[in-house]
């Protein structure tokens, strides 16, 4: 991998890429002033988007003359150009995907010839780097990166009145008259809940809790159904 890929469109056919920078994350810290305490006391902190600085090199590996390179800065000005964001794949890691990326600064080409080169920045309002999509079937697995990841699941149910998914003291349990068969889809970031691909939020009990899955060794438990699957984006700073 040569360039950058935006929103699926690879841009190796017109540019080799080189990456100047991905500033470190800072911690935007939420503070409050407690009497007779020198400074402030950390409450919590967030991540703020994260900015990333990509070189461009004309590069379309032929002559391809005057019209030709026109062609080549307007794909390349149609493929950064996206008012609702979407994707990014950097050379440098190419097996990782940022999201809700725009592009929100472009210098000058050096030169309109064959090559001309010019520096794009990417604002990553998601600062995480998401990982190829795993699934398992099993109840005990190891989740890589350094970030936990929010879960999906999908669960047949078995006859009978719930299906439960539960990690550690915190569980999804969607109670419902089951006649077995039913496919039942929980998706802990979005906390929402399907049976037959059918809205079944009215069905989780309010003693649940949608969680996310910390990395390194994983167990969970599943009740009430006769297979499961869990997906997941193993995700990095």
């Amino acid at each position: 991998m040569r360039s950058i890929v935006h929103n699926g469109i690879d841009l190796s056919e017109w540019c080799s890429a080189e990456i100047v920078e991905k500033v470190a994350l800072p911690v935007v810290p939420d503070t409050m002033v407690v009497p007779g305490r020198a400074g402030a006391l950390l409450v919590s902190g967030r991540m703020p988007p994260r900015l990333a600085r990509v070189r461009l090199f004309m590069d379309a590996g032929f002559g391809p003359g005057t019209n030709g390179l026109a062609d080549i800065r307007h794909g390349v000005y149609s493929a950064l150009c996206s008012t609702s964001g979407g994707t990014l794949r950097l050379p440098d890691e190419p097996e990782l995907e940022y999201r809700d990326v725009v592009c929100t600064d472009a210098g000058s080409w050096s030169s309109l010839l064959e090559d001309g080169k010019g520096e794009v920045s990417f604002t990553l309002l998601d600062p995480l780097a998401y990982g190829r999509e795993r699934t398992e079937a099993g109840t005990a697995f190891e989740i890589g990166g350094s970030w936990p990841t929010w879960p999906t699941f999908e669960l047949t149910a078995v006859a009978g009145s719930a299906v439960q998914v539960s990690s550690g003291d915190v569980f999804v349990r969607v109670e419902h008259a089951f006649a077995g068969g039913e496919v039942v889809g929980i998706d802990c970031e979005g906390e929402g809940v399907t049976i037959d691909g059918v809205d079944a939020r009215a069905y989780v009990t309010p003693a649940s809790d949608f969680f996310s899955l910390s990395t390194g060794s994983c167990k969970l438990s599943f009740t009430g159904c006769s297979s499961h699957t869990s997906s997941f984006y193993e995700r990095r700073l």
